[in-house]
């Protein structure tokens, strides 16, 4: 295990980057959750609209309690937004504010099938806690091969 550690810190370095921090980590995943919370609204809005104009008769799906729906509809968000916005750019929206990107653990960047296992992953349950160790890398980092680094 330690010898996996200073061969990926010595990779980094050959690599010249710097992975982010838990500080920028942490403002990515609040910055985005934003911009999803956002999205899932005007989502919900468009799907309530065509409801009332088209099925007027089908509304009371949604004033039923669902959580596996609402689980499902976050999931198909969450797994679109970052595989879209990863995928051509490396870069989610909160990644854009705090200047990371995501590579490879190689150094370079990811195809859209390892952006997709990443935006998989961040689904595990307590993902998001997995980055607070001190190297501040995920679950979705790890599993995916991939790093979220620092630019300029």
């Amino acid at each position: 295990m330690l010898r996996m550690k200073l061969d990926e810190q010595n990779a980094m370095i050959a690599l010249q980057v710097k992975l982010a921090g838990q500080g920028k980590r942490l403002a990515n995943f609040l910055i985005d959750q934003l911009f999803l919370i956002g999205l899932a609204m005007i989502i919900g809005s468009i799907i309530g609209g065509v409801l009332i104009y088209f099925f007027p008769s089908h509304l009371y799906l949604l004033d039923e309690e669902n959580r596996f729906r609402d689980y499902m509809l976050g999931f198909i968000i969450g797994l679109i937004y970052y595989s879209f916005f990863e995928g051509f750019t490396g870069r989610s929206l909160g990644k854009f504010f705090t200047k990371t990107k995501v590579i490879t653990e190689d150094g370079k960047k990811p195809n859209f099938g390892t952006i997709f296992v990443r935006s998989l992953c961040r689904h595990i349950p307590f993902n998001h806690f997995s980055f607070l160790g001190h190297d501040a890398i995920g679950w979705h980092d790890k599993f995916s091969k991939t790093r979220v680094v620092e630019i300029d």
